[in-house]
């Protein structure tokens, strides 16, 4: 007697049982390649090559570039503010916590954030900006409950904690400068430098030696 084999799923990829699904390989490609090279510049021709799938098999598991782009997106900043989170609190100091959070992000050099949102706006919908602005934000409202924490004992002067969130990460883009970077022996050396400047800015303290 033949055997009547299940009928699979028209259309849908097939995926080993010990391989990564497909819809997480095509996810994790599409941020490495969104956020090194921007919004405009990558197609999902050149995501289904790199994935070695066809351009179908992105369709099947995502609406279109902008979709995926929002995913791929909102996925990153999500994994940055539980690392965000974990590192600050699991640090003694503000500062120890900082330059964790400074080494990390060095570490993995990515497109600059405003420059790939300009670029990617025009294609996107209003609340798929909204979705990734709102990750970006947990991010800086993570920072600044810190901040903000430091500046009600005493650590740091009173002023905008989620300004200064803000311009703390607008100040880890500078590990994205090759000139920068080149200084540095490691990207906790280049995190030290960052968050001092951050923290004491380039003044120098009053008790300071001087040579003459």
């Amino acid at each position: 007697m033949t055997k009547i084999r299940n009928p699979r799923n028209p259309g849908r990829p097939k995926a080993a049982a010990d391989q990564i699904p497909i819809q997480e390989t095509i996810l994790w490609t599409a941020s490495k390649l969104f956020m090194e090279n921007g919004y405009e510049s990558v197609s999902l021709q050149q995501i289904a090559k790199a994935c070695q799938v066809t351009k179908a098999s992105i369709y099947y598991h995502f609406t279109s570039k902008p979709e995926l782009f929002k995913i791929a997106v909102t996925t990153i900043l999500d994994k940055a503010y539980a690392s965000t989170h974990r590192f600050l609190q699991e640090a003694d100091t503000l500062e120890s916590g900082l330059i964790r959070v400074a080494e990390a992000k060095i570490a993995k050099p990515h497109a600059e954030m405003e420059t790939m949102m300009r670029e990617a706006e025009p294609f996107l919908s209003k609340e798929q900006m909204a979705a990734i602005r709102e990750a970006e934000q947990r991010i800086h409202e993570v920072l600044a409950e810190q901040i903000q924490q430091a500046m009600q004992s005493g650590e740091l002067r009173e002023g905008n904690a989620l300004l200064m969130a803000q311009a703390f990460s607008a100040m880890l883009m500078l590990g994205n400068r090759e000139d920068t970077r080149s200084g540095y022996a490691s990207s906790r050396d280049m995190a030290v430098d960052i968050v001092d400047l951050f923290l004491h800015g380039a003044v120098r303290p009053a008790n300071e030696n001087v040579d003459v």
